[in-house]
């Protein structure tokens, strides 16, 4: 019986210095590392895109450029970026516009030269078309303040050019296109 609780005695002490050992590990110091990775995605935002209608002049003169004022888009990038301009009509004439019926007249009038833009109200001027054209290409990443590109559209009334009656005027869409690497 002696021997028996020699052992339980040995047996109780073995545990107590486990516990006691186990107590000690806890209480030291242990670190660890957690790596944090991320790729940022290249990225383009456009924060505002110019007006959806311009009326350009009501009373348009043979023989006087009619410039608009500044049109704006303001954009937010973090790689190259640029703007390309095109209309829907091939020629960049605007024709003759049905106010009723919200389409273009098929044997309808349309201007004798097409309307144009620049980056400046002085040009240089290039005509509109269906074949997109650069408005800005390879900017640099704008930042979170974003930047503005302004353009201005300019029409050259000709004496070829006839008035058109109520419920009628000449239109043309313009389409922006804003993307990274262009």
């Amino acid at each position: 019986m002696q021997c028996w609780r020699k052992t339980q005695w040995a047996a109780l002490l073995a545990v107590l210095v486990m516990l006691a050992t186990g107590k000690v590990q806890a209480a030291t110091q242990e670190t660890n590392m957690t790596t944090v990775a991320v790729n940022i995605a290249e990225s383009i935002a456009v924060v505002s895109w110019p007006e959806g209608y311009i009326d350009l002049a009501r009373n348009a003169v043979p023989g006087e450029e009619t410039i608009s004022p500044a049109l704006v888009v303001k954009v937010k990038a973090n790689s190259p970026w640029g703007i390309e301009i095109s209309s829907d009509l091939a020629t960049g004439r605007m024709r003759e516009y049905d106010l009723g019926t919200g389409t273009y007249l098929s044997d309808g009038a349309s201007l004798t030269h097409p309307l144009q833009w620049a980056t400046s109200p002085g040009g240089p001027w290039t005509d509109l078309s269906s074949t997109p054209s650069s408005i800005v290409s390879s900017q640099p990443p704008t930042g979170e303040a974003g930047k503005e590109v302004l353009f201005y559209l300019r029409l050259l009334p000709d004496y070829g050019d006839k008035p058109l009656g109520a419920g009628r005027e000449y239109r043309i869409l313009l389409r922006y296109t804003v993307g990274l690497n262009y």
